[in-house]
């Protein structure tokens, strides 16, 4: 599925507030905005360039196959 940049950008905001694997691991690129209030973490990701948009979602995409496929299954 393709996804416009404003909905990458809401992606980020959301990845952003929790981490989908429970704890962020420490060198996630989004660590660094998760300390900021909200109204100044969603004003960095919006100014976000289309270059630092696309390195996050696949930094995401590779972090989160990799620890999905380390998880145990039951």
């Amino acid at each position: 599925m393709k996804h416009s940049k404003l909905n990458k950008k809401i992606w980020i905001k959301g990845l952003t507030l929790e981490c989908p694997m429970g704890e962020a691991l420490d060198d996630c690129p989004l660590n660094a905005l998760r300390h900021l209030p909200v109204s100044q973490m969603n004003a960095t990701i919006n100014d976000l360039s289309d270059k630092q948009v696309t390195t996050i979602v696949k930094v995401h995409h590779h972090c989160y196959h990799e620890r999905l496929a380390a998880t145990p299954t039951r």
